[in-house]
């Protein structure tokens, strides 16, 4: 089995899995781009929004490559981190973070901001879809 699922970074996970595997390799292209001894295989250095195509082959004990899988399209994200510095009173109104009993809680995360008000300022980064976390030390992270 080849299967496939973006991440946020533009990164692709590769999950496979043939019964009785030692280990595989994972083809990128026709390219050899890793080879994983578990049945999670993670590429990095993609390039975001662009499709590329894998293939796998499992490898036995012995060492013995198997008949490459069928190729499969996989797709990364345009994801990029997006931040934003702001007072904690407009990072609520811009739906950034929520506020309870008067404190302030980022979205995604939940974590404590401070009170909500005009002079707790904080930097907060996007890394998912609605899913910030305070980055007061740098961003993107």
């Amino acid at each position: 089995m080849l299967d496939h699922s973006p991440c946020p970074r533009g990164v692709e996970r590769i999950a496979i899995s043939v019964e009785g595997a030692a280990s595989y390799r994972v083809y990128r292209g026709g390219a050899q781009v890793g080879t994983p001894a578990s049945i999670s295989f993670t590429d990095t250095g993609l390039s975001s929004s662009t499709t590329y195509g894998y293939t796998v082959a499992a490898v036995d004990g012995s060492g013995e490559v198997g008949v490459s899988s069928a190729e499969v399209q996989a797709t990364t994200t345009g994801a990029t981190h997006q931040c934003y510095s702001d007072n904690n009173y407009n990072q609520v109104a811009a739906d950034r973070a929520h506020q309870s009993l008067g404190y302030v809680y980022a979205n995604g995360s939940n974590q404590y901001m401070g009170l909500y008000n005009l002079f707790e300022t904080h930097t907060l980064e996007e890394t998912g879809p609605g899913y910030f976390v305070i980055a007061d030390s740098g961003c993107p992270s």
